[in-house]
């Protein structure tokens, strides 16, 4: 999940985010095959005003288990909501998030296999006071409707995004994106309206088509490509790298621990890293937060892009790894 900060707002207000129960009356008006974001919307977060008590989280099944390799991506409470969090049983995940005295905080009951968060969800609270979700139904990462980006705009205002697939489309690459934009009650208890929603396609091509691109799958082959940058770190050493080998249609490479491997399917713009395996060497903190890291961003690469020596992976719109060839 990625979220944006402005440090412009003139007034801030605390937003957390954990992991709840659907809201009961609003999930059972949705059948089996509905989603929230393609029906009108009402509002799940209105309520009579008295301040809620946290729930508690499902308890996780054997496959959702939070494994020792996924723990080094959990963290420990650091504030007095945190500390609630966790003492109701929440599982804390990434950095949180703040823009002068706004935070988000991240939450989940459990993860898959490529330790993504499992059942969690978004709760917002202005100044210390709970207003509301930011959806009607907890969520599984990967799965229709899982939330992806939250963009906080003012004190009263908030965009989130979420994505969707149809049944056709690959887990790597939902085909299109639902926006939702929420207002904030300035009450004496606060309240989270959703406003809107809007939904687009995806377009994975969209910005490759200048002169300084060589995007075609014969700019991939042959060449090394030395990982330097993912998400705002930078690295400088000769490993994690990736080689994309042209008679097999896969890759090979290093995440900077293990070995790695899998299949790469090229088409035009568009690449998909899947099947993804690596050796299993015990790895230091860091070099396993890496790597974990490492994987789950190839895996979610949906097109490439490369100019000159360098190779940029994208996640839709969304730039998730640059390389280069050396």
């Amino acid at each position: 999940m990625f979220y944006e900060k402005r440090l412009s707002v003139p007034k801030l207000f605390l937003i957390f985010v954990i992991f709840s129960a659907a809201s009961p009356a609003y999930a059972q008006q949705l059948r089996a095959n509905d989603s929230w974001l393609d029906r009108p919307l009402v509002n799940w977060n209105r309520r009579a005003g008295s301040f809620p008590r946290l729930p508690r989280p499902p308890a996780p099944d054997a496959e959702a288990a939070i494994t020792p390799r996924c723990r080094q991506q959990v963290r420990r409470p650091a504030s007095a909501a945190e500390r609630a969090v966790v003492r109701r049983g929440w599982t804390l995940y990434a950095p949180p998030q703040t823009s002068g005295t706004t935070k988000v905080i991240l939450a989940m009951a459990g993860v898959d296999g490529m330790c993504r968060p499992l059942s969690f969800q978004a709760f917002v609270y202005s100044e210390g006071r709970y207003a509301g979700t930011l959806s009607p139904l907890r969520m599984d990462s990967r799965a229709d409707g899982a939330l992806t980006n939250i963009r906080l705009t003012s004190p009263t205002r908030i965009t989130a995004e979420f994505v969707r697939y149809k049944e056709s489309d690959p887990l790597c690459c939902p085909s299109r994106i639902s926006t939702v934009r929420y207002s904030m009650g300035r009450d004496e208890v606060p309240e989270l309206v959703p406003d809107d929603v809007t939904t687009r396609a995806t377009s994975p091509a969209s910005d490759v088509s200048d002169s300084n691109s060589d995007t075609t799958a014969a700019s991939l082959f042959g060449k090394r490509w030395t990982l330097t940058e993912m998400g705002e770190r930078s690295f400088s050493a000769d490993e994690p790298y990736i080689e994309f080998d042209r008679e097999q249609g896969g890759f090979s490479g290093s995440s900077g621990c293990n070995r790695i491997s899998g299949r790469a399917e090229i088409n035009e713009a568009r690449l998909r890293l899947t099947r993804i395996i690596s050796t299993k060497r015990g790895c230091p903190g860091e070099a396993q937060r890496i790597e974990t890291s490492f994987l789950r961003l190839l895996e979610e690469t949906t097109r490439f892009d490369v100019r000159g020596d360098t190779l940029r992976l994208y996640a839709n719109d969304r730039p998730i790894l640059t390389f280069v060839s050396r």
